[in-house]
């Protein structure tokens, strides 16, 4: 008499394993175990109906004209179709573009370009009179 035939096959009583956790999972997150009937593209505009709310007109940012209308202007002077500023000011773009692609400056004399405290070349004052080398003894220019 072999031990074998005493006990019962205990396999019998054994759940499926791939069943019991996906239906551990299923309970954990609050979804039915039947997938059988589940719609994908229904489910997505469901997700999106949730999500987009009626926009309302008073939380719409309004810029000030004359800037919107400096932006517009270099725009077109300059050939620019269009770019995404995101939710920057007009005026902030118009100086990102200008730092980007410059300025058209052909009616502009040079003077009225130059920044504050730059002088134009030639102008240094360095010459027969005046020579560097004299600036380096009296230690006018600064090297940093």
């Amino acid at each position: 008499m072999f031990m074998a035939d005493e006990f019962e096959n205990i396999n019998s009583r054994l759940p499926d394993l791939g069943a019991v956790l996906a239906q551990r999972i299923a309970q954990k997150q609050g979804i039915t175990p039947t997938t059988a009937n589940f719609d994908p593209y229904a489910a997505m505009l469901k997700k999106k109906e949730e999500e987009t709310a009626p926009i309302d007109p008073a939380t719409i940012r309004q810029w000030p004209e004359a800037d919107v209308k400096r932006l517009q202007d270099y725009c077109q002077r300059m050939g620019i179709v269009s770019f995404n500023c995101g939710r920057m000011h007009p005026i902030a773009c118009l100086a990102m573009l200008r730092k980007e692609y410059g300025d058209d400056y052909t009616d502009v004399p040079l003077e009225e370009r130059l920044p504050t405290n730059y002088e134009k070349l030639g102008t240094s004052g360095y010459g027969p009179s005046y020579p560097y080398s004299q600036a380096v003894s009296k230690k006018q220019i600064l090297h940093g």
